[in-house]
């Protein structure tokens, strides 16, 4: 609705500005010269409702910044697994699952802000050890902020090996936050090796985010 009503706004004071110019054109082509009054109206018009309201928003909605971090398996920890048996045929599975990542060294920040630490909170299925995964993702900031996210990805098995072993490929979609992290907004891509064998989790990620105003 706000956007909706800054729309109407603008283009209120744009048919305002081309009246006033009319006017004047209509003067001149009185005067002999020969200028399309209708076209250029219909010109500024188009111009003046599509371009943003200052020079302000232009530079806010370019404002996108690139991240890229990694998060090695000694600071990854599976604290919670629950695997069940599907049944309907060998090695189909679902599996509920808790994984919190830490960042003791060089944490990467959003916004000027590091992050203390990662939640990702989700479930797969596997067959074989390739399959889905869905995950609610929260980053915890060093200033008590909080960023939301959710992972949509595929878990590949490594070809020759246990099926414990694999690869999982996916994004993350930034939704928001709390605090300065309120309007965040983004998208991370992942990259993740996996041996459920031994708990290990390592994980790669690359992506931009920006702030949204409200």
């Amino acid at each position: 609705m706000k956007n909706i009503a800054s729309l109407i706004k603008r283009t209120m004071q744009a048919l305002a500005s081309i009246t006033a110019i009319s006017t004047a054109l209509v003067g001149m082509t009185a005067r002999g010269r020969n200028i399309r009054v209708g076209n250029v109206a219909v010109l500024l018009s188009i111009c003046c409702v599509a371009l943003p309201e200052s020079p302000a928003a232009w530079s806010q909605a370019a404002q996108r910044t690139k991240i890229a971090f990694e998060v090695h398996e000694q600071n990854s920890k599976y604290t919670q697994q629950h695997t069940l048996d599907i049944g309907d045929v060998p090695g189909h599975t679902i599996r509920l699952f808790e994984l919190h990542r830490t960042f003791p060294d060089d944490p990467p920040a959003f916004a000027g802000v590091a992050v203390k630490d990662y939640w990702a909170r989700g479930e797969s299925e596997s067959l074989g050890g390739n399959g889905p995964v869905f995950t609610y993702t929260l980053f915890n900031m060093a200033n008590g902020d909080k960023i939301f996210g959710r992972f949509d990805g595929v878990a590949q098995a490594t070809a020759g090996q246990s099926a414990d072993k694999r690869t999982v490929v996916g994004t993350v979609v930034l939704t928001g936050g709390t605090g300065k992290m309120r309007g965040i907004r983004g998208t991370l891509h992942v990259l993740t090796n996996v041996d459920l064998s031994k708990g290990l989790n390592n994980t790669r990620y690359e992506g931009e985010y920006w702030m949204e105003k409200e």
